[in-house]
């Protein structure tokens, strides 16, 4: 294995390139040509029961150890084990759960062949914003904190590099940062009270090998860059004393592309302080290699910020060999402990002296917000379980428990005539239950309900028939409806749904608690 000083520039400039799209045949055929010449940092490798053969085949020509990367937010899709939700498992506020979480996540994913992964999620929500809430753990810095505490604890037992993201956090504007930049009001003094004590702590217990940053510009700090690109809020955690590997949030967010171009940008990043370009995955990695060499030939990245940023890569490839300590056991009943947290996570918010059930003997019309591929009519037909939210799941759970409701369905983007039916059959009725969902991903530009559903919601309540509202996904969701008499929350999860109508039907107690309590 070649030392720093032994690298040329060309290698220097691979080792500080993150190369991606490994289902591509002449990205991996280039990927594995710059391993055999040690130009290779990282390579982020699809999370998929292919990994293992894909990252053997990587490590057979790197004769150096060679970092691989990906998100497993949810934890490690190919085990089969239930995938949990990062906002499941802090509505939880279990230190068992998260350890548990952890140990699947890392001995799993580690066998496989990865070094690392991205994450977990530091950020502090300061507001509702799109592709964001169901992967926060809180909105105050102690609640972040003790469960990532957990988190990193097991994967460093493991041998296992997390990485905090996205650094610094603290937006607090309603955008997607995959389609814009985002945009925060806090000062430097805001930062190091309210989001980077997560940062700091970790990092004083050497429990941050690797951050993250993110694509929000912080005018009072840098008004010309966003942190991914800045100097100036990079050096912020450099000078508390983080030297660990900074990776940048990917750069084919339009959050970057929009404004600064793909060279530009790499330059520009690696420049700030980030040590790992994730540059656009839809370039051919040859292309955005190339690119690298030209800013360096014209003057834009400097042999000494190149240099430290390829000390930082090689000092995180050694840290992923230590030998590894006594490793935090994954629970022998894992399956159990992971599909439980989505039942322990349903929280209840009931209006003062109301309880969070209802008579399962009274009618009462139930109303099932389906998605916008569900066919009217197919009540009983399979609905693909490859994703988490199932309206026939949630039905059969109604009719199981409320043997008197009505049902009926209503789409997320509901037409004149389906929000009259809606309306009209309350008119038979006392008493409504509406149960909602949103998906979070990026470019959705939301994770809300439409206005149309909104209106309906609203409309029931000022009638005072509405008794209860159950919303799966991004809990503040429900904020512009104000004050509902009964809200239970669950979160994205197959067995969220059904567990949250047997909590209303009160067969089950709500254990969970609303981790964003302040912003509802």
């Amino acid at each position: 294995m070649l030392r720093l000083e032994e690298l040329s520039v060309e290698q220097k400039l691979g080792r500080v390139l993150c190369m991606r799209v490994m289902e591509n045949a002449e990205n991996v055929e280039f990927t594995l040509e710059m391993i055999r010449r040690q130009a290779v940092g990282c390579v982020q490798v699809t999370v998929n029961e292919k990994a293992p053969e894909m990252i053997a085949r990587l490590r057979a020509e790197a004769d150096y150890p060679l970092l691989i990367f990906n998100d497993m937010e949810r934890g490690y899709a190919p085990s089969g084990l239930p995938l949990v939700p990062f906002v499941s498992l802090s509505a939880c506020d279990s230190e068992e759960y998260a350890r548990a979480f952890a140990a699947a996540v890392a001995s799993y994913a580690k066998e496989a062949g990865f070094s690392g992964c991205w994450g977990p999620v530091l950020d502090i929500l300061h507001r509702d914003a799109p592709c964001t809430v169901a992967r926060c753990a809180g909105d105050t810095p102690e609640r972040v904190l003790r469960l990532t505490r957990e988190i990193n604890r097991v994967f460093a037992s493991y041998g296992f590099l997390g990485t905090g993201k996205h650094y610094p956090g603290g937006q607090d504007m309603p955008l997607d940062t995959h389609m814009v930049e985002g945009v925060s009001s806090f000062s430097k003094e805001d930062l190091l009270n309210g989001s980077l004590p997560p940062y700091l702590a970790l990092m004083k217990e050497d429990l941050l090998p690797c951050i993250m940053t993110g694509h929000t510009v912080f005018p009072k700090i840098d008004p010309d860059y966003p942190a991914s690109l800045s100097k100036k809020v990079i050096s912020i955690i450099r000078e508390a004393g983080f030297d660990g590997l900074a990776f940048t949030d990917s750069l084919a967010m339009m959050g970057i592309l929009q404004k600064y171009g793909e060279e530009n940008a790499m330059a520009l990043a690696l420049e700030a302080g980030n040590d790992i370009i994730l540059p656009n995955y839809r370039t051919p990695m040859k292309k955005a290699y190339e690119m690298m060499l030209n800013a360096y030939r014209n003057g834009q990245i400097s042999d000494a910020r190149l240099d430290e940023a390829v000390r930082h890569v090689m000092e995180a490839e050694e840290r992923s060999l230590r030998a590894i300590p006594t490793p935090v056991p994954v629970p022998e009943n894992i399956e159990t402990v992971l599909s439980q947290i989505a039942c322990d996570s349903v929280t209840a918010l009931t209006e003062e002296g109301l309880s969070p059930s209802l008579d399962p003997k009274k009618e009462r019309l139930f109303v099932v917000m389906t998605p916008a591929d569900y066919k009217e009519g197919e009540i009983a037909a399979e609905i693909s379980e490859k994703t988490w939210y199932s309206p026939n799941r949630i039905i059969e759970e109604i009719r199981g428990n409320f043997p008197q409701a009505e049902i009926l369905t209503a789409p997320e983007f509901p037409s004149a005539v389906q929000n009259e039916r809606v309306l009209n059959t309350a008119t038979r009725h006392s008493e409504v239950v509406y149960i909602t969902y949103c998906d979070t991903a990026p470019y959705l530009g939301t994770d809300g309900l439409t206005r149309r559903t909104e209106s309906v919601i609203r409309a029931l309540a000022m009638s005072g028939k509405l008794a209860a509202v159950v919303h799966l996904g991004n809990p503040l969701a429900l904020k512009p409806l104000g004050d509902l008499p009964r809200r239970i929350f669950g979160y994205a999860a197959p067995d969220a749904g059904p567990h949250a109508i047997r909590v209303l039907a009160g067969k089950a107690k709500a254990k969970g608690s609303l981790p964003f309590s302040k912003l509802l």
